[in-house]
């Protein structure tokens, strides 16, 4: 492919009968011969490598040179025929699975499609393709199918595919990727050391965004506290509500860990001089030092569910308590995760998209939407926050120190209340006896798990069964009823399990 090179070179010289250019003409002339020269170069060293063409075509759309940039293109697709950007760039358009050089030619396409005899192929029509039935709720929520065939998320895959790479929840541009390297952190439009990075992210909304595959850690805390306690404690919690449920989460649930009380009680009551909604919509925050949010949206308005905590580190205290905080945190999200509210939050999303007032009878909706009772959620939660067994301990030390010590405040407090009560008790400021409550359902649901009582245990594991077998409200309300009743004629047991 000389041949552009060439001509290039004989427009800048005269012919017979013509006066030479002029020294401006030259000077355009000369690059342009260059940039065909370095085209050329580029498209050989491509070869039939799509991905490196790709980069030719790229080359070619900053440097103006469509026409080289369509041939280039055109290459793409010889090699793969179903190249999405490629297509796309040449304004091909897409339908039935194929792709076609305008408009027209699909409609001749859906003609002549239309005198045929209908297809049983098994496809079924999803915006201008044929798509096996099964792909169809992939689709709606905009995944594609990788280089592997998995379904991935279809933004992420296509940033993937132009060079964009995560830090944390942040994408990082190709031509910024350099700063990782370097050791800096994306902290809005700037690049931060670590110890700049961490006072950026210790502000409320300019939080730390720490993803893992099980939950998205939002935190003020500096990082290492983040990574090194937080994180230790949200992992070993994850695996006691895993066991409680038998079933987790289909995607990562959000936990918010803010560096003190201060910004704890500020999130949760709100500032309206600074701006900031309310996110505690039962006030459960002034009993405890980690509450569920219905109403906490991220920065594009959609919910995120969290559970809600304080970690201080700067004090043997705040770093004390703070792993109960976190604990309850994710037991409270990974909860309502795994079972939903999704009409009633629909139905808030919509009155929030119309800057109207959310009327505070949505609680009771939410509530009425769940399979399972407010003891059971709260009391997993609790579980995970008070009555775990402290794998962390060692060789000698007792693992069970956080039951016993739980145990002892519900006998301090004034013992533990008839099952009945308590179980059809709901979580409220209202008595000042919320925090007390809470313990007590997370001893009832020790009981259950490790308890060891055989016909407590045969009930929990038809919940369980339910449960993983994703069973309606009908049936888990009867599986929960039969749990709770049995949990009753064993109150002796209970007792005796607890030592009171």
């Amino acid at each position: 492919m000389l041949h552009a090179f060439f001509f290039a070179l004989t427009l800048s010289l005269p012919s017979a009968g013509e006066s030479a250019p002029s020294t401006h003409e030259t000077a355009v002339l000369a690059p342009q011969a260059q940039q065909d020269a370095e085209f050329e170069k580029r498209r050989k060293e491509a070869g039939n490598d799509v991905d490196k063409l790709w980069d030719v075509y790229k080359w070619c759309k900053e440097q103006k040179k469509d026409e080289k940039g369509r041939s280039v293109l055109r290459q793409i697709i010889k090699l793969d025929p179903n190249h999405e950007d490629a297509n796309t760039a040449l304004g091909y358009v897409k339908y039935d699975g194929k792709w076609f050089p305008s408009q027209k030619k699909v409609d001749e396409y859906k003609k002549e499609q239309a005198g045929k005899p209908a297809a049983s192929d098994g496809l079924v029509d999803y915006k201008g393709q044929r798509v096996p039935p099964a792909d169809v709720p992939f689709l709606e929520k905009g995944m594609v199918r990788d280089d592997s065939g998995n379904w991935v998320d279809g933004e992420e895959y296509k940033k993937k595919k132009d060079g964009w790479v995560r830090q944390d929840l942040d994408w990082v541009s190709p031509q910024e990727k350099e700063n990782l390297d370097k050791g800096l952190w994306k902290c809005g439009d700037k690049w931060l050391s670590l110890e700049e990075a961490n006072k950026f992210h210790s502000e409320l909304f300019q939080w730390w965004r720490i993803p893992t595959e099980r939950y998205h850690l939002y935190t003020t805390c500096d990082r290492a506290v983040a990574m090194e306690k937080v994180k230790k404690q949200l992992d070993a919690a994850w695996e006691d509500l895993s066991k409680i449920f038998q079933v987790q989460p289909t995607k990562p649930v959000v936990v918010i860990v803010l560096r003190d009380d201060r910004q704890y009680n500020t999130y949760a009551g709100g500032d309206e001089e600074a701006g900031i909604p309310a996110v505690d919509t039962r006030g459960l925050a002034s009993a405890h030092y980690a509450f569920f949010s219905e109403v906490a949206l991220d920065m594009e308005g959609q919910f995120l569910l969290p559970g809600i905590a304080y970690w201080d580190a700067s004090t043997e205290a705040g770093n004390k308590w703070g792993v109960h905080a976190v604990r309850s945190a994710l037991g409270l999200a990974f909860a309502d995760a795994i079972d939903p509210s999704i009409k009633t939050i629909d139905v808030v999303r919509e009155v929030i998209k119309k800057k109207r007032n959310i009327e505070r009878s949505f609680l009771d909706d939410f509530n009425k939407e769940k399979r399972l009772p407010e003891w059971f959620r709260t009391g997993a939660a609790t579980y995970a926050e008070r009555y775990f067994i402290d794998i962390f301990v060692g060789q000698g030390g007792n693992s069970h120190w956080a039951r016993d010590w739980s145990v002892s405040n519900i006998v301090n407090k004034g013992g533990l209340r008839p099952l009945k009560q308590l179980l059809d008790a709901k979580l409220t400021i209202e008595g000042g006896d919320a925090a007390k409550l809470m313990n007590e359902m997370g001893l009832v649901m020790a009981f259950i798990v490790d308890g060891k009582c055989a016909s407590v245990t045969e009930k929990y594991k038809a919940l369980q069964d339910a449960l993983k077998s994703d069973k309606d409200k009908k049936e888990i309300s009867a599986a929960i009823q039969a749990l709770a009743e049995d949990v009753m004629k064993h109150e002796t047991d209970l007792r005796k399990f607890a030592g009171i």
